[in-house]
């Protein structure tokens, strides 16, 4: 880092980036936002911490000054959404994380806890619409985990308390 500001600062004339063959250990990613369904698998694969998710957000950041051009990223995205820019940039954004993509969280449908995004439960409905095992319980992929797991450990056809407790007055 320090190099590079040292050739930024006495170079002849101000550059903001320079752009680099193929294979380059420095540059920056291109997301093709249409496709990223922020599943994070990327996040997961960068061995250098470019990439990060947003938290408590559903956001792809990018720190530019991190990045190795080691391409996981890109053969990791399952939707083939990530390309690789080889450049050098000496631009002081460089060192910041930078959104490249975000989206709307995902509420649950039954306590509204955020989790997901609206695409990646949209996508993972239409995969899983046809499957015999989600049959009659496709709204359980709208749910948290906490929640899918409670509606699945209640049983429909049992009596409650109230119920037991009325058919005994009788």
């Amino acid at each position: 880092d320090y190099a590079l500001e040292h050739l930024l600062r006495e170079a002849p004339q101000p550059v903001e980036e320079i752009a680099l063959p193929a294979g380059s250990p420095f540059g920056a990613l291109d997301v093709d936002a249409a496709k990223c369904s922020l599943c994070m698998a990327c996040v997961g694969a960068c061995p250098a911490s470019a990439l990060q998710d947003g938290l408590n957000l559903p956001q792809l950041r990018f720190i530019e000054k991190n990045c190795v051009q080691c391409g996981l990223c890109a053969d990791t995205c399952p939707e083939d959404a990530i390309s690789l820019v080889p450049r050098l940039s000496f631009r002081a954004t460089r060192k910041e994380p930078v959104v490249l993509n975000e989206t709307q969280p995902f509420h649950c449908i039954r306590c509204q806890k955020p989790f997901g995004t609206v695409r990646m439960v949209e996508s993972m409905l239409a995969r899983l619409a046809g499957h015999p095992a989600f049959a009659g319980h496709l709204d359980r992929m709208r749910m948290c985990g906490d929640c899918r797991v409670i509606d699945m450990m209640t049983p429909t056809d049992e009596q409650t308390i109230h119920q037991a407790h009325e058919l005994r007055r009788r």
